[in-house]
């Protein structure tokens, strides 16, 4: 049996710095190996001889010939447990399956991808403890999009013999390296919809996420939600103190429900900040997809390691008010009157791995029962018209999983029906309509990186610390409040993108664009019939559809996605071929803009025949 003693195999750096490598000779089922870690990777080794010769050690320090290397991040926990032999050593981390039980036996039968894993490490140049969030956070994307694409849970069980406190102070800061400022041990509320999407939440959660948080260390407390807005109950309930996070398993309807839980708390502004964080089981999972990337989106080990390793990212969410004039129980509309006003504003809200701002009212919802209007906060997206009908129209298509939103899609393009809204809108200070700008700001937002401390606007707010802790009121007023002044009706804005004339807008005699925009802070009227509209705050609303490309996470606008009626089925079409890319909003019978806030009234009655189920309104995929 090897002896247990910390190998500082290789040292950099000025006297007192963190060495390189940090090698712990161990006993794993008979056999011999050694465990080892640098500033950036974890990986196993077999050792063939003694540790103290040049070859051997030239050998353990290099994690290429590994037989399981995975960069520090999916190091998920390591523990020690001293007894009278030494003691044992328990290690749990995320890594490419080998196919096998045991990760020594036999050696070298399986092909290792720890040469690969080594190679991206080593494409980003040296390593040292200053790294920077933003590099670290780009080299962990570039491991999974490449060598660590598909990961399984792994166990390593191994015996070390004498010297306890050398194999502590290992584990110890094994530990330190793999979190770095990442609070380990999270105690999570984890939420599970068992009838959400293909209905399979409660069985992927046992058998493929429980596992990986528990073995992770981390505190669960389950439990399945049994009703419709059984979610907000739990969140208005919530002991805030007792949790670091929720955890949702189900598809993004359940982050609704738990937001507007937390929005209707008596201190709602502190609820407004506790981390939300998805693992997609659902249809869409649009939260899932935009904080994992489209390819990653349904990936319940990326998901989980998130729960477990993700950090905060400022993102606004919208407030929609509604008058109580409108039936919901018949899901209608009523004629001329406005059926929603959506606007974003800052506040606190937190979604795992990122800090979010919301809108707000100054009385919580909690206090304020008699409003003339329901409100709702909104994370993912808005939609009337034809996007309407694709998310509601298709619940009962809820086994095909996200392939019913193509079906839907496919019947909306053949129906081919106008909606009969009013779009009134205001860009304020912060929206455009100039294309060209919105892609100069997202490059630069790239380039500054999502943990840039400057990379977020604040909506007027100077710190993160006042965002927390103030929910300042609507700006942009309610659905109830009167746009029109003095009876006149409201000047009408150009639809037509300064930096892309390529609009059927620029040629249609049926809606003229005036040459002169009324002033930015000023409500306007869209003109041009339309299909839908579709608004959201992430870009992607399922892995196939990034119908919002230039949508910032913290820039205090509402993305508007309009699709043209002029247009006929011939757009229609055209937009699923550029679903993915986020080239739909180019299309000539789109129109798209940046708003701080929008209001839709319909121009027909309440369950008009021609209406859908009596006109259908869709928030966060749901009615």
């Amino acid at each position: 049996m090897a002896a247990a003693t910390v190998t500082d195999t290789v040292a950099i750096g000025k006297e007192g710095s963190e060495p390189s490598v940090q090698s712990l000779p161990v006993s794993l089922q008979g056999s011999r190996a050694t465990l080892s870690f640098d500033q950036s990777l974890f990986w196993l080794t077999k050792s063939g001889g003694s540790t103290s010769s040049s070859s051997s050690k030239a050998h353990v320090n290099d994690p290429s010939s590994a037989f399981t290397c995975v960069p520090l991040d999916l190091v998920l926990n390591a523990s020690f447990v001293e007894d009278s032999d030494g003691g044992s050593l328990f290690i749990r981390l995320l890594a490419p399956p080998s196919h096998q039980s045991n990760p020594l036996l036999p050696f070298g039968k399986v092909k290792s991808a720890a040469s690969e894993v080594a190679a991206v490490q080593r494409s980003f140049g040296p390593t040292t403890g200053s790294t920077t969030p933003k590099v670290r956070s780009e080299r962990l994307l570039h491991q999974l999009e490449g060598p660590c694409q598909k990961l399984k849970l792994l166990k390593i069980e191994a015996r070390a013999s004498t010297d306890a406190g050398s194999a502590l102070q290992w584990v110890e800061e094994l530990m330190a390296r793999s979190y770095r400022d990442v609070k380990p041990y999270r105690r999570l509320k984890v939420l599970v919809n068992p009838v959400g999407g293909p209905g399979k939440a409660r069985q992927l959660f046992q058998t493929r996420v429980r596992p990986i948080l528990e073995a992770a260390g981390c505190k669960l407390d389950v439990q399945v939600t049994a009703r419709v807005n059984h979610g907000t109950d739990i969140a208005k309930e919530l002991v805030l103190d007792q949790y670091d996070a929720v955890v949702l398993v189900s598809g993004d309807g359940l982050a609704h429900e738990v937001l507007n839980g937390f929005a209707r708390r008596a201190d709602a502004a502190q609820a407004l900040r506790m981390p939300m964080c998805p693992i997609p089981t659902g249809s869409g999972n649009a939260l899932a997809v935009n904080l994992l990337g489209a390819e990653h989106g349904f990936n319940l080990a990326f998901a989980s390691l998130n729960a477990i390793k993700g950090r905060s990212l400022p993102l606004d969410v919208c407030v929609v008010t509604q008058p109580k004039a409108v039936d919901r129980s018949k899901k209608s509309l009523s004629r001329k009157t406005p059926s929603a006003v959506s606007q974003t504003q800052a506040t606190n809200l937190e979604v795992e791995p990122s800090t979010a701002q919301t809108d707000a009212t100054a009385t919580p919802l909690a206090s304020a029962p008699d409003l003339p209007y329901d409100q709702y906060y909104s994370l993912v997206s808005q939609a009337i018209g034809l996007m309407a009908d694709i998310d509601l129209g298709t619940e009962h298509l809820r086994a095909m999983g996200d392939t019913r939103f193509v079906l839907g899609y496919i019947q909306g393009v053949i129906a081919n029906k106008k909606c009969p809204i009013d779009i009134d809108v205001k860009l304020g200070r912060k929206g455009s309509k100039d294309k060209q700008e919105m892609r100069e700001k997202v490059t630069k937002f790239n380039e500054r990186g999502q943990w840039s401390e400057d990379a977020i606007e604040t909506n007027g707010t100077s710190t993160r610390e006042e965002l927390a802790s103030e929910m300042p009121a609507l700006r942009h007023g309610v659905v109830t409040d009167k746009l029109e002044e003095d009876g006149k009706p409201l000047p009408i804005l150009s639809a037509l993108d300064p930096s892309w004339p390529h609009n059927i807008l620029s040629k249609s005699a049926g809606s003229p664009q005036p040459s002169v925009d009324p002033p930015a802070e000023t409500w306007v009227r869209l003109s041009a019939p339309v299909s839908t509209l579709y608004a959201g705050k992430i870009p992607f609303v399922s892995r196939d559809l990034m119908q919002f490309p230039f949508a910032l996470p913290g820039d205090g606008t509402v993305d508007v996605a309009l699709i043209l009626h002029d247009g006929g089925r011939a757009a229609k079409l055209r937009a699923i071929n550029d679903a993915e890319s986020g080239t739909v909003v180019y299309d000539s019978a789109v129109v798209y803009l940046k708003v701080e806030a929008y209001r839709v009234t319909p121009r027909l009655a309440s369950g008009d025949a021609t209406l859908k189920k009596g006109g259908l309104v869709s928030i966060d995929g749901g009615e």
